[in-house]
């Protein structure tokens, strides 16, 4: 005991006071960049959240190493899309104590919901529907606020031979209002976690809304002078944002990522190009920009860039903001030229 002692008394206070902190640190884990700069506003002040997938990964292809499952296995709480997104990380989640919340579900999770709730009973705790009841009253907004309303914009009929068939897009975040949504439902797990900071967790809360909606207003005077303007996007990823801000997507050249499109798909899409119908077509940073470059080649189309997983960002309380208007900024600049 004497020596512990002398160690207390030669070791700085700093240091005592990290120690005793990083005893009860909660490890909150997101699995996408942009779920991550999301519980970053949330979280400003109190923690950082860590991020699993790394920036130069896809969730459509992603296979796991053992250091990844050790987070999930550190992890406390879990932020994930869902099984349409991270369907790597279906069985990994079993295999947790985490607590686990779901951001996304389409209609047909309805009908397992009681099957998963009985996971609890084996040590996993996952809560899809509940989470956040703690926002007065929005406990079933997160059903419908995150489907894709392709009656709005209806991509099959433009001629996709690889179009899939489900009728939803897992791409929440690219919504603003999903995107608040998202950030209550993590308010209110994290309250649950770290009760001791749930004062500051909610002026966060607040604070990320409030600047949100600010955004999402000037977002939305910045791209009605171009809502008319046809344009093409890489993969189906765009949805949310698409219909958010009513802009006129006449398709897309793959539905995943890993999969190159069909020669008659193309074909088709070169025809609308010649045809005038759209003024941009949009790539993506991860992923070779040589056949859009191609298919666009001879056409006076513009070409600009669309990143879905907000890689270049750095985590901080604005920075979901700022990839928003880095968004919006990259629809407007291809579509007024």
């Amino acid at each position: 005991m004497p020596k512990f002692k002398h160690l207390a008394r030669s070791l700085p206070m700093a240091a005592l006071l990290l120690f005793a902190g990083h005893t009860q640190a909660h490890q909150v884990v997101t699995t996408l960049k942009p779920l991550q700069l999301i519980a970053s506003a949330v979280m400003d002040g109190v923690a950082e959240p860590v991020q699993l997938l790394p920036d130069n990964a896809s969730p459509h292809s992603f296979s796991m190493r053992p250091s990844d499952m050790q987070i999930i296995t550190d992890a406390d709480v879990i932020f994930w899309v869902g099984p349409d997104m991270e369907q790597f990380l279906v069985r990994p989640l079993q295999r947790t104590d985490a607590k686990i919340v779901q951001l996304y579900k389409d209609d047909d999770d309805h009908e397992h919901d009681h099957a998963k709730e009985h996971r609890h009973d084996q040590g996993h705790n996952h809560d899809h529907s509940e989470e956040h009841k703690h926002d007065h009253g929005h406990e079933n907004k997160h059903d419908h606020g995150h489907k894709h309303d392709h009656d709005k914009h209806d991509h099959s009929s433009h001629g996709h031979d690889d179009h899939h068939d489900h009728d939803h897009d897992a791409h929440i975040w690219l919504d603003p209002k999903n995107a608040a949504e998202i950030a209550v439902r993590m308010t209110a797990a994290l309250t649950r976690l770290m009760p001791e900071h749930e004062p500051q967790l909610m002026q966060n809360l607040v604070t990320f809304k409030e600047r949100l909606e600010e955004l999402d207003l000037s977002i939305k005077a910045q791209l009605e002078p171009v809502q008319e303007k046809g344009f093409f996007v890489f993969h189906d990823a765009y949805g949310h944002f698409v219909d958010h801000y009513a802009l006129n997507q006449l398709g897309y050249f793959t539905v995943d990522p890993a999969r190159q499109p069909g020669a008659r798909h193309l074909a088709q899409i070169r025809q609308q190009l010649d045809a005038g119908n759209a003024v941009c077509v949009f790539s993506e940073p991860q992923f070779t920009s040589a056949v859009v470059e191609t298919i666009t080649r001879g056409t006076g189309v513009g070409h600009g860039v669309l990143d879905p997983l907000a890689r270049d960002f750095t985590p901080s309380a604005t920075a979901y903001l700022e990839y928003l208007q880095q968004l919006a900024d990259a629809f407007s600049g291809c579509l007024e030229g």
